[in-house]
C-alpha cells in the first residue's frame, strides 16, 4: 500500500469541519423544506469519509513502518506559515505519525459511532443542525489537535474546543439549567485556558520555538550540558500544564465536566471519552519540558493523585447517573496526570489508549437506559436485568475495561502504573493512592450496575423498551471492540502477554495486589448493591457525610465564599472609587467651572463705558507691573538681543 494517504492524512480533520460549515445552511432555516434531517446524514457522510481516510493512512504508514522505509525514522511533515514579521513566524507546523493516525482514527471511528446513536436518540428533536454541526466541529478540532507539532496553535484549538463545549452544552438553550451548565462549563475551561496563554507567551523567548520538537531538542541540550533554568522557568512550567489541568478537568479545575452533563447524551459520550483527553495529549507532548523541573512533577503527582481519590469518592454518592459517570472521569485521568509526573511517558500513552473506548461504551449503555425510562436518577431506577439485558452486558464489558481485572485493557496499564510508583521515592504512598483509586471507581461501576439493572424494578422501569437498532448496533459494535482490546494491544505489541498458554496481557510484577483491590471493591460494593442491603445507604448519623460528597464536598460553595466573593468585592470597590472618585472629581470640577462662569456672566452689563474701563484699568496694571521691576526673559531672548 502508498504512503498517498499517510501524506493526505491532513486533509482527515478537513472532511468534519466541511460538514460543520455547512450545517450553517440549515440552522437558521436557509434551507427549510427539507427539514434537519438531511444536515445529520450530511455530517455522518462526511465523518466516515474521515474514518476511511485515518484507517486507511494508518494501514499503510504501519505497513511502511515494518517493511524499514525512510517514513519510520523521517516522519511525514507539512506545515502552513500564518504570520511571519519582524524575525517571528507563527506556523501550523504537522506531523504525520503512528501514534497521531491511532489517535484520529479512534477519533473519527467514535464520532461514526456516536452520530449514528445520535440519530435514535434524537429522533424527534429539532436541533439537529446545531447539535451535528457542533460534533463535527469538535472532531475537526481533535483531528488538528493530534496532528500539529506547535503548542501555540495547540492552545488555539483547545480555544476551539471550550467554544465546542459551549455550543453542545448549550443545545437546548430553552431550559435554565441548560445555561447555567453551558456558561460554567465555559468559563471555568476559560480559567484554565487564559493561564496556558501566558506560559506560550513567556515560553518563546526563552527557548526560541513553540514546536513541540524543537522544545524537546531544547530539553535534551539543558539537561545534556547541565545548564541553568532560565529564571521564572518553573512559573511557566506551571502555566503550561493548567490548560490541560482544566481540560482533564481536575482539582481545582474540574467543575465543569459534571455541569455539562446537561447537554445531550449522544455529546456527553464524546465529551468524557475523548474531548477530556485532549488536554492529556498536550501533557504528553510537554513531558521533556516537565522533566526538568521536580517542582512541576510534584504538583502533577499532587494534583493527579487528589483528583483520582477525591473524584471517586464523590462518585460514589452522586444519585444521577451521568454526574457520578463524570466524576469518574476525573479520577481515572488523575491516574494518568500521576504517571506524566513521574515520569512515566508510555504507562500514560497506555493509560490514555485503554480509556476511551471503555467509557464510551458505559456511556451508550446508560443513554439507552435514561431515553427510554426517563430519568437519570439512580434511585428512580432498578430491576432491568430481565429487560434489558443487552444494555447490562455492554455496560459490564465498558466496566472491566477500565479496573484492574484481568485480561482486560485496563487491568495492564493500571499494573504499569502501580509499577512505575513502586520505583518512585514514595511506594507506598503512591502504590496505596493507585490500589485505592482502583478499588474506589470498581466499587462505583459495580455500584451504578446494580442500582440500574440488579434489585426489583421501579415505577420508572416496570415497563422499559427497546431502543431503536440505530442505537442497539453502534452500542453492540463497541462492545466487541472492548472485549477485542486486549488482544489487538498485545498483537500490535503495546502489551506482552506473559504466559503463552494463558495469555493474559499486562501480568506481572504486583498483578496479585492490582487484583485483589479490585476483587475488594467490586466485591463490597457488589454484596450493597446487587441485593438491596441496608448499608447501602448510611445511617441517619453518617449522613452528614454523604451528602457533603453527593454536594461535591461543598466545593461550589467554597468557591462563591472565596473566589467569587473576592471578585465581588473587587468590582464593588472599584464601583465605588468609579462612581465617587472618577467621575465625582471630573463632576466637580465641571460644576465648579460652570458655577465660575455663570457667576462671570452677572459682570457684563452690556454698557460700552464699563468694557472701555476695564481695558484701561488692565492696561495700567501691566504698566505698572512692568515698571516695578526688572522682566527676567528667557535666555534665548537675552542671546537674541545681544
Amino acid at each position: 500500500m502508498t504512503l498517498f494517504f499517510a501524506q493526505s492524512a491532513w486533509l482527515v480533520p478537513l472532511y468534519p469541519l466541511l460538514a460543520s460549515l455547512l450545517s450553517l445552511l440549515w440552522s437558521p432555516g436557509l434551507i427549510s423544506r427539507t427539514g434537519p434531517r438531511p444536515c445529520g446524514y450530511l455530517n455522518l457522510s462526511m465523518v466516515t469519509l474521515a474514518f476511511l481516510h485515518s484507517t486507511l493512512a494508518l494501514l499503510a504508514l504501519h505497513s511502511n513502518s515494518q517493511a524499514g522505509s525512510a517514513a519510520l525514522y523521517r516522519p511525514l511533515t507539512f506545515g502552513w506559515t500564518w504570520l511571519q514579521t519582524a524575525g517571528l513566524r507563527i506556523g501550523f507546523d504537522g506531523l504525520i505519525t503512528e501514534p497521531a493516525l491511532i489517535a484520529m482514527t479512534l477519533i473519527t471511528g467514535l464520532h461514526v459511532l456516536v452520530q449514528i446513536y445520535a440519530i435514535a436518540y434524537l429522533e424527534m428533536d429539532w436541533g439537529w443542525p446545531r447539535f451535528f454541526g457542533s460534533l463535527s466541529f469538535f472532531e475537526a478540532g481533535l483531528c488538528a489537535l493530534v496532528l500539529t507539532d506547535s503548542i501555540f496553535f495547540s492552545y488555539v484549538i483547545l480555544e476551539l474546543l471550550t467554544l465546542g463545549t459551549y455550543l453542545v452544552v448549550g443545545t437546548w438553550y430553552n431550559q435554565p439549567l441548560v445555561v447555567k451548565g453551558a456558561r460554567d462549563a465555559f468559563l471555568t475551561k476559560r480559567i484554565g485556558d487564559l493561564v496556558l496563554l501566558v506560559g506560550v507567551i513567556a515560553l518563546l523567548p526563552l527557548t526560541g520555538t513553540w514546536n513541540f520538537h524543537g522544545l524537546q531538542a531544547w530539553a535534551a541540550d539543558q539537561t545534556n550540558n547541565q545548564l541553568p533554568l532560565p529564571a521564572g522557568f518553573t512559573l511557566i512550567l506551571l502555566a503550561l500544564i493548567a490548560g490541560p489541568m482544566g481540560k482533564c478537568a481536575q482539582i481545582p479545575l474540574h467543575l465543569w465536566l459534571d455541569e455539562a452533563m446537561e447537554s445531550p447524551l449522544p455529546s456527553t459520550v464524546l465529551r468524557n471519552s475523548v474531548v477530556v483527553v485532549g488536554g492529556a495529549w498536550v501533557l504528553l507532548r510537554l513531558e521533556p519540558l516537565i522533566e526538568l523541573s521536580p517542582l512541576v512533577a510534584t504538583v502533577l503527582v499532587v494534583v493527579g493523585g487528589t483528583s483520582a481519590v477525591v473524584g471517586a469518592l464523590i462518585a460514589l454518592a452522586q444519585i444521577d447517573v451521568k454526574r457520578a459517570l463524570s466524576f469518574l472521569v476525573s479520577s481515572w485521568l488523575g491516574l494518568l496526570f500521576v504517571a506524566v509526573g513521574l515520569g512515566g511517558t508510555a504507562v500514560a500513552d497506555h493509560l490514555m489508549l485503554v480509556y476511551p473506548l471503555p467509557m464510551a461504551l458505559m456511556l451508550m449503555a446508560i443513554g439507552a437506559i435514561v431515553l427510554t425510562n426517563v430519568t437519570q436518577d439512580l434511585t428512580q431506577l432498578g430491576g432491568l436485568w430481565g429487560k434489558r439485558p443487552l444494555m447490562g452486558i455492554a455496560f459490564l464489558a465498558g466496566a472491566v475495561g477500565l479496573i484492574g481485572l484481568p485480561p482486560f485493557g485496563g487491568f495492564a496499564a493500571l499494573r504499569e502504573l502501580l509499577l512505575l510508583t513502586s520505583a518512585s521515592q514514595q511506594p507506598w504512598l503512591l502504590g496505596g493512592l493507585v490500589l485505592l483509586t482502583n478499588a474506589l471507581i470498581s466499587a462505583g461501576l459495580i455500584r451504578i450496575f446494580g442500582l440500574i439493572w440488579a434489585g426489583r424494578p421501579t415505577p420508572f422501569t416496570a415497563r422499559s423498551p427497546e431502543v431503536l437498532w440505530l442505537m442497539v448496533l453502534p452500542t453492540l459494535l463497541l462492545t466487541g471492540l472492548v472485549l477485542h482490546l486486549p488482544q489487538l494491544l498485545v498483537r500490535n505489541g503495546v502489551f506482552a502477554a506473559a504466559l503463552p498458554q494463558l495469555p493474559l496481557p499486562g501480568w506481572g510484577p504486583l498483578a496479585a495486589p492490582l487484583l485483589l483491590s479490585t476483587l475488594v471493591g467490586g466485591g463490597l460494593s457488589a454484596i450493597f448493591y446487587l441485593r438491596p442491603h441496608p448499608l447501602a445507604h448510611l445511617p441517619s448519623a453518617l449522613g452528614g457525610l454523604q451528602d457533603w460528597l453527593a454536594h461535591d464536598m461543598q466545593t461550589e460553595r467554597f468557591y462563591h465564599r472565596t473566589v467569587v466573593a473576592l471578585v465581588l468585592t473587587l468590582a464593588r470597590i472599584s464601583a465605588w472609587s468609579d462612581q465617587r472618585l472618577v467621575d465625582g472629581f471630573s463632576g466637580a470640577a465641571g460644576g465648579a467651572a460652570l458655577a465660575g462662569a455663570r457667576r462671570l456672566s452677572f459682570t457684563t452689563s452690556g454698557r460700552t463705558q464699563a468694557y472701555a474701563l476695564t481695558l484701561v484699568l488692565g492696561v495700567l496694571l501691566m504698566a505698572a507691573w512692568l515698571l516695578a521691576g526688572p522682566f527676567p526673559l528667557p535666555t534665548e531672548i537675552l542671546r537674541s538681543l545681544r
